[in-house]
């Protein structure tokens, strides 16, 4: 005679055993695509946004949640409205205020370290991409913008947004989306180490040396040059944060 199969009963789980569930305003969420493509470089300072109907439409909410939206960025001094025929909505400055990049207000070393070893992978892959993907007209508007921090540099958190836009803009010229995705996240939360830490930080003009020799190595289409100026690139912001560069181990080849 076979057995009867005996099912235990398992105990139910509790709601309460569940974390908490946040959902964004929606405001905060149109919020958070302006500013990325703010910072992306889809708007420079002096631009008109487009109209609250196109946005409203672009990301599929109510005129009144983009208005919402933009008033938050009024409020932080990014946009300013201007009234008339000739008025709308306008870009002002360049620098975002860490509280609308993200919710951490506060790293610990470890937390930076992770950031930047991250940051690192995303980048040297972008960077590879891009030396395979982008056009020379593409480079030459990357190292168009790379040129621009000459003109900012005596103000220094307009530099520090001008270098992210460069770093955002070789990203999309890779052509992928979601590593583009990955870099913009991890600038966000960088934002909260880089608060704690005075902003005029570093060599200047060294950085701009970085940039556009980081173009000029695009340009051969060598990775082993794209991946030696990309490294020495980088190793600027780590050494400031963390003392030392990261060093990643590459594959030997096969």
């Amino acid at each position: 005679m076979t057995d009867a199969l005996v099912i235990q009963k398992q105990p139910a789980a509790e709601p309460g055993g569940f974390p908490d569930l946040v959902l964004p305003r929606a405001s905060d969420a149109v919020v958070r695509a302006l500013v990325d493509g703010i910072r992306a470089g889809a708007a420079a300072p002096g631009t008109r946004l487009p109209r609250d109907s196109e946005l409203a439409a672009r990301f599929g909410v109510s005129r009144p949640v983009v208005r919402e939206a933009i008033d938050q960025l009024r409020r932080a001094g990014i946009v300013e409205v201007r009234r008339g025929n000739r008025g709308g909505v306008f870009v002002r400055s360049l620098t975002i205020p860490t509280a609308l990049l993200t919710e951490r207000t506060a790293l610990r070393r470890e937390e930076i370290r992770q950031l930047l070893e991250a940051r690192r992978t995303i980048e040297t892959t972008c960077a590879l991409l891009a030396a395979e993907q982008a056009g020379a007209g593409d480079l030459d508007e990357l190292e168009a913008l790379a040129r621009q921090l000459e003109d900012v540099r005596e103000r220094p958190a307009d530099f520090v947004e001008l270098d992210i836009r460069f770093h955002l803009r070789m990203a999309a010229l890779s052509r992928n989306l979601q590593l583009e995705s990955f870099l913009a996240l991890v600038f966000r939360d960088l934002a909260a180490a880089r608060s704690a830490f005075p902003v005029g930080y570093g060599d200047i003009e060294a950085a701009i040396r970085s940039q556009l020799d980081t173009v000029s190595a695009l340009r051969t289409r060598d990775p082993e040059s794209v991946l030696e100026s990309v490294d020495r690139h980088l190793a600027g912001l780590e050494g400031h944060f963390l003392g030392r560069a990261i060093v990643l181990r590459r594959p030997r080849p096969a």
